[in-house]
């Protein structure tokens, strides 16, 4: 007797339910819900937590969310599931991306500031660098400019060098990116776009500030101004998701300054010719009545518009993340904008168990229409003529040049805002490519070595064209200029790092490293005056009578450095860490190219004590204490050499007559001891968690001391030169940083957080090396011992 056993065949049904939180039950959106053993078969909860899926009665659903403990459920006969998802407590100690790793917040023993995605969303800005403004207690966020992409000035735990850089050391995704404007931008006659704009906001996962000698010692020569981390939005295990965002905004000038109109101006002119003993101009000032608002006429209601599009997903092995995106911003000024279009792809897969590979790449495309409104060193900014041009002159005269008013009463160099924001053209566009490629091989438990290597390109051209007519180009009857910057990143970072887990309370990382850096960049300039018509602009500089020969400059710099870090916690209570750096640069001469920098903490988590036990709103309680050194070699390769240029020509006389010659002579007085600025800091913290972690209260007080302060410094004159790079001084500063942040309400959809942040910095420079005060030469700024940094010297003003 035969018998054909046929499979059972299982009919498809639909699958609903909804997932949340088991202890709160609040629903969770964006669940992942995978069929076990279909890879890439699943769906996501929605933004209510709802979820509906075909599946067989036999099949097995995996639910998964960061921050929970996973959970399997077998369909069987049900069409309706009500899920409750655990908080998986060891995944609620959130990771924190510190130097070269990540480390649990916990385990932190250094003073790091966390800023994530969220809150850069909360304000519309063109750069990142921007909405760090009030985000983190120490950091102090100055935008130099209110033009569109414009630059910033940041300091962290205050200004600890003049000629120097004091702007922080950026690493993006473990890239290390140059910043420095005067090696990132165009030194044309425009104004300049800043370095960090090129980077999409709306990329960035998380921000990382690291503030003191623990945390941004193992950045060595360059962690003296503080290390901001960005870690930029990655894939995750799932079903792929689209998203889009987008928001569309108008800026406006807050509050304009009040001023005189055209009759009260005119009354005022009348006062002082009367008072000088003159004829009164106006007869009947009264009838002139407003006139012109040049402020009015100046600036303007303007756009700001940002579109996203990204696609983020992959499987348990591969997961991608995709995006492009758009930003517009129009300035306040008239004739002022900046746009962005940007794209992203980051791509990690495990090729094998013990090998992981990944890319993080991106490309930016800048365009930016720029207006001066600065200093100008010919006439004001646009700004400052608005302010003090005639009220009384109308905005345009048909028989005035280019068709403007060009009436002034005050003095000859204020120039038609109008005028002059309009008719100079100043086009600036910029491409930057950054990103690098990784292999993490893992062939022991705990054993990583990872090694990346990193590109950060950029390409800007900016022209500009000013016509014959304008204030600014009185003397120079039209003028243009082209000007282009090429410059190159590249980075190699190699590491060995090893986690070994004593016992459960017990921890030990290591970590090791080198990391190998070049940069160079090359840039070409050239400008041409008297142009006998305008319509050829910076299109055909030969046709200008005046041309000027072009200018070029190179400079290269390279970096090789050797890291280390331990970290060890003992007890899950009392944690230390020991890091450390030597770096080797080009910008400096032999025998004092190298540098060490090691650093040394300790925290003690005094909440994990028995004698806490009891104190139940004390959810977490830990005392800080760091103490090491960091280094500063922001400055211009080729400091410490002799460097040449040409003189122009020279003539020699001889018996057979004169002869005309060109030749070479100094342009730098050469230090061969010229050394790293190094900066020592101490710096003690609380870490305060209340109420379950619905509070969160960090303070910190620090000491900072850099000596062999880099700085211009005025040598004698029969030297042959006016100023030399020298180490010359000592600056401090002390300050208090206080951060307190706070979940008030946390109720289904309905979630309100607060952050209030304070600090405190006295800055003092405590040697000069010399009795002297040293004239920085610029607005009466100088250095004098037992002043801040910045202190003006001039004459008082009563009134």
């Amino acid at each position: 007797m035969f018998c054909l056993l046929l499979p059972e065949l299982r009919a498809q049904q639909q699958v609903s339910g909804t997932v949340r939180d088991g202890a709160t039950g609040e629903s969770l959106p964006g669940v992942n819900i995978l069929l076990k053993g279909s890879a890439g078969v699943g769906t996501t909860t929605d933004l209510e937590g709802n979820f509906r899926i075909t599946a067989t009665p036999d099949a097995v659903l995996v639910f998964s969310y960061v921050g929970y403990i996973s959970r399997e459920v077998r369909v069987g006969n049900q069409t309706s599931l009500s899920i409750a998802l655990e908080a998986d407590q060891e995944q609620l100690e959130e990771l924190v991306v510190i130097g070269y790793g990540s480390i649990k917040k916990s385990d932190i023993t250094g003073s790091v500031s966390s800023i994530k995605a969220d809150d850069l969303k909360a304000v519309p800005v063109a750069s990142f660098d921007q909405a760090l403004q009030g985000r983190a207690a120490g950091v102090q966020v100055v935008q130099t400019t209110g033009a569109p992409g414009g630059e910033t000035n940041i300091r962290i735990r205050g200004t600890s060098s003049v000629s120097a850089s004091s702007e922080p050391l950026y690493v993006i995704d473990g890239m290390l990116i140059n910043s420095n404007g005067n090696e990132m931008s165009i030194g044309g006659r425009g104004p300049r776009i800043g370095a960090l704009s090129t980077i999409n906001p709306n990329d960035i996962e998380s921000i990382e500030v690291l503030k003191d000698a623990s945390a941004t010692a193992i950045y060595g020569s360059r962690g003296a101004n503080g290390v901001i981390l960005i870690t930029t939005k990655r894939g995750r295990s799932g079903q792929g998701t689209v998203n889009f965002e987008s928001y569309y905004g108008v800026q406006q000038v807050a509050n304009k300054l009040d001023l005189l109109n055209a009759a009260q101006f005119a009354t005022l002119i009348n006062e002082a010719n009367t008072n000088a003993g003159r004829t009164p101009v106006y007869i009947n000032p009264d009838r002139l009545g407003e006139g012109t608002d040049w402020q009015e006429e100046l600036f303007q209601t303007a756009p700001i518009a940002n579109y996203q599009l990204s696609f983020t997903g992959g499987t348990e092995k591969t997961q991608y993340a995709v995006s492009g995106g758009y930003f517009t911003q129009e300035g306040i000024v008239i004739g002022s904008d900046f746009n962005r279009y940007s794209f992203r792809a980051n791509l990690d897969t495990d090729v094998k168990d013990w090998l992981r590979i990944g890319s993080n790449l991106s490309f930016n495309r800048l365009s930016s229409n720029g207006v001066l409104t600065g200093p100008g060193t010919i006439v004001p900014g646009v700004i400052t003529n608005a302010l003090q041009f005639n009220p009384m002159a109308p905005v345009y005269d048909p028989n005035g040049p280019l068709g403007y008013t060009y009436e002034h009463l005050l003095k000859a160099g204020i120039a038609n805002p109008v005028a002059e924001a309009r008719e100079y053209e100043s086009i600036t566009n910029t491409s930057r490519i950054l990103g690098n490629v990784y292999a993490q091989l893992s062939p022991l438990k705990g054993l990583a070595l990872r090694s990346s290597f990193g590109i950060d390109g950029l390409t800007t051209k900016s022209n500009t064209f000013g016509p014959n007519g304008l204030k600014r180009t009185e003397g120079s009857r039209g003028e243009a200029g082209i000007s282009t910057l090429e410059a190159l990143t590249w980075l190699n970072t190699n590491t060995v790092s090893y986690d070994l887990n004593l016992n459960e309370r017990n921890r030990l990382n290591l970590l090791a490293g080198v990391e190998l850096q070049q940069f160079r960049n090359e840039s070409l300039a050239a400008y041409a005056f008297d142009f006998p018509d305008a319509r050829t602009g910076w299109h055909n500089l030969g046709a200008a009578r005046n041309p000027q020969n072009p200018g070029n400059g190179e400079l290269e710099w390279s970096m090789l450095s050797y890291l280390g870090r331990l970290n060890y916690s003992l007890q899950d209570k009392y944690l230390f860490t020991l890091s450390g750096r030597v770096d080797g640069s080009s910008k400096f001469a032999e025998g004092n190219k190298w540098g060490y920098f090691p650093s040394g903490a300790v925290a003690w988590r005094v909440a994990e004590e028995p004698f806490m036990q009891d104190l139940e709103f004390i959810y977490d309680l830990k005392l800080r204490a760091s103490y090491g050194w960091t280094g500063n070699q922001s400055i211009p390769p080729y400091g410490s050499l002799a460097l040449l240029t040409p003189f122009g020509e020279g003539v020699f006389n001889s018996g057979n007559g004169s002869v005309v010659f060109r030749g070479q002579e100094p342009l730098s007085f050469p230090n061969r001891d010229l050394r790293w600025e190094t900066t020592r800091q101490t710096s003690l913290g609380l870490d305060l968690s209340l109420l379950k972690g619905r509070v969160d209260i960090t303070a910190e007080a620090y000491y900072k001391n850099t000596t062999d302060l880099l700085l211009g410094t005025p040598i004698p004159l029969t030297s042959g030169f006016g100023s030399t790079l020298l180490n010359v001084g000592n600056v401090e500063n002390r300050g208090f940083d206080l951060g307190i942040n706070s979940l008030n309400v946390n109720r289904g959809d309905f979630a309100w957080n607060s952050a209030i942040n304070f600090s405190i910095n006295r800055n003092q420079i405590t040697n000069l090396a010399r009795e002297e005060d040293i004239n920085l030469g610029f607005g009466g700024n100088i250095l004098r011992e037992g002043e801040p940094i910045g202190t003006f010297f001039g004459y008082v003003f009563d009134g």
